[in-house]
């Protein structure tokens, strides 16, 4: 239930964000406001996702659990019900003989009376055993239906909050592309309000140069990022690309070292204070960034995003 609550909280959020990004053509402040506000909204969003997919991933383990003792139980209650089914028919066998020789073969009556006592007290045991082992097998199939059903409200809730952060995050990456055009804006201005200075009085360019445009697309970070021999980092990337960058997954899309989904790639991106990133592929990225991305979702949701591998 606290999941599909967060869905509503975060709705009541994002249609507030809405609000303000529906505005006009904004200033370099209100648009820089606005960006500020989607990436806490964004960032809400992602951790209440996480939350939700990491209690869903919890159901399932338990889940399996159940159904890994599920085979051993009635392994169990099968050989003793064969047991009992031995055991009952030499009772009636020898027992129904008339000169009940399995109980008698003694010359001593009372010693004939405790094997009977003893035989009657074996099976009545096997039968408790067996009536225990039942219970037990029917209770952990109430469990396991129970998590299922559990399991089903669960995923309902993962694929809502995935959904609210997407688009959360789609009205970000547009406030950005509005902030940066601003600003792009204001610096071309600035330009062209600039005093004209002649060519050869001063440092700088002439003044038929063009003015510096600020990078419209990515601009990848070079080097190798302090934790990238981390062995969670080289764990994780071997089982999930083979180390490949590039890798690309059409089943996701699945993208990147780390197979990223792009909206895991945005949230984790903005969480750790890149929204530059946000809506690069992770496949075209830097190998730094790749990791650093890796590193700030690992940091701050752990091993889970990746389905707890590689802890």
């Amino acid at each position: 239930m606290g999941a599909l609550v967060a869905v509503v909280l975060l709705g009541a959020a994002f249609s507030g964000a809405q609000r303000v990004t529906a505005a006009g053509a904004e200033p370099i402040q209100d648009a820089d406001s606005t960006v500020q506000s989607l990436r806490r909204a964004a960032d809400d969003a992602a951790a209440a996702y996480f939350a939700a997919l990491d209690q869903s991933q919890n159901t399932q383990r338990q889940i399996d659990q159940l159904e890994a003792q599920l085979p051993r139980l009635e392994a169990q209650a099968q050989t003793l019900r064969a047991e009992v089914k031995q055991r009952a028919a030499a009772a009636y066998v020898n027992r129904g003989n008339h000169d009940f020789s399995y109980v008698f073969s003694t010359n001593d009556a009372l010693d004939a009376a405790r094997r009977a006592k003893w035989l009657d007290a074996l099976n009545a045991r096997d039968d408790a055993s067996l009536s225990d082992l039942t219970k037990v097998e029917a209770q952990l199939n109430d469990q396991r239906a129970e998590l299922r059903r559990a399991q089903t409200t669960q995923q309902a809730a993962v694929l809502a909050l995935q959904a609210q952060s997407t688009e959360i995050n789609t009205k970000l990456q547009t406030a950005i592309d509005r902030l940066r055009s601003a600003q792009a804006a204001a610096a071309r201005a600035a330009v062209v309000s600039r005093p004209v200075v002649p060519s050869g009085t001063g440092p700088g360019t002439s003044p038929s140069s063009p003015p510096p445009a600020p990078p419209a697309d990515y601009q990848p970070t070079a080097g190798v990022h302090p934790h990238h021999d981390d062995p969670f980092l080289a764990c994780t990337r071997g089982i999930e690309s083979g180390g490949n960058y590039a890798a690309y997954n059409a089943a996701g899309p699945y993208l990147g070292a780390y197979q990223f989904l792009q909206s895991t790639w945005n949230s984790a991106a903005n969480h750790a204070g890149r929204p530059e990133l946000i809506g690069v592929p992770a496949n075209t990225a830097s190998q730094y960034d790749q990791d650093d991305v890796a590193w700030a979702l690992y940091q701050w949701q752990g091993a889970g995003p990746w389905g707890g591998r590689c802890t």
